[in-house]
């Protein structure tokens, strides 16, 4: 056992980050991972796809799947939008994944950091709020 509590644990008794270390510095670690990636390079992308769309589903139901400015509903137009800006910095801050899992989380908690509009309603509201830099 590493005897750290705070992370799950994997395999031969060790967290997930101590397991992680171990596995790095084995001979061929680092080559076995990248050969497994190399291999299933199709199947991975589609279990993140699938990540995505599921994350990306939830957070509409959960923001009320229409624009909160004039009721669009067609989702290939519909976006995340925060209510109080500053949506650039938090994206350059985090990947994908680990954004669209701080906004679902900030959702899930009724924060109000976060709506939905449309992309017409999303670019009105930048400008109004000089959210954007013309040049």
């Amino acid at each position: 056992m590493c005897g750290c509590n705070a992370r799950p644990h994997k395999g031969r008794g060790l967290c997930v980050l101590c397991y992680d270390k171990l596995r790095a510095k084995t001979p061929n670690g680092r080559k076995n991972q990248a050969n497994y990636r190399d291999r299933n390079r199709q199947n991975i992308r589609k279990i993140q796809r699938d990540y995505y769309y599921r994350i990306r589903e939830k957070m509409f139901v959960l923001l009320g799947n229409k624009c909160c400015e004039c009721g669009f509903n067609d989702r290939r137009a519909l976006q995340i939008d925060h209510i109080q800006g500053g949506g650039v910095k938090e994206r350059i801050k985090y990947n994908t994944k680990d954004f669209h899992r701080l906004v679902l989380k900030s959702i899930e908690n009724k924060e109000k950091k976060y709506q939905l509009l449309c992309a017409n309603c999303n670019w009105i509201k930048r400008f109004t709020n000089n959210e954007i830099k013309l040049k």
